[in-house]
């Protein structure tokens, strides 16, 4: 049996609501690894890489273009601070918080509550 052109646009929202939902949570869990990773505790830093990796590459597959290029942005941050041994906190945090606005944004126009802060 195929799945119709309606069918498939109800569940491509229903995953980019769980991926919104989702996202949300771990933006919580990466404003307090990022608090931590100031202590230049490369481990927390490479946690900060693969969460941010996973909503760079699910953002991308669903079309939250925004929330990808700052989850990525934090990536490639993330990665270059484990590659040196430097850890610049303040501008991770700078991009979490453009994150956090690109976050709110697609929440707010997919009627979505974002929950957790």
């Amino acid at each position: 049996m195929s799945t119709g052109p309606e069918e498939l646009r109800a569940k491509m929202v229903q995953i980019a609501g769980r991926y919104l939902e989702r996202v949300t949570k771990e933006v919580v869990e990466l404003r307090a690894l990022i608090d931590t990773a100031a202590s230049g505790n490369l481990d927390v830093v490479r946690e900060i890489e693969s969460v941010t990796h996973r909503m760079h590459g699910s953002g991308a597959m669903l079309q939250f273009n925004e929330i990808s290029g700052h989850a990525g942005e934090l990536e490639r941050m993330a990665a270059s601070f484990v590659a040196s041994g430097n850890v610049d906190q303040p501008r991770m945090v700078q991009t979490l918080g453009k994150l956090q606005v690109a976050l709110d944004k697609a929440v707010a126009e997919r009627g979505t509550p974002n929950r957790a802060r």
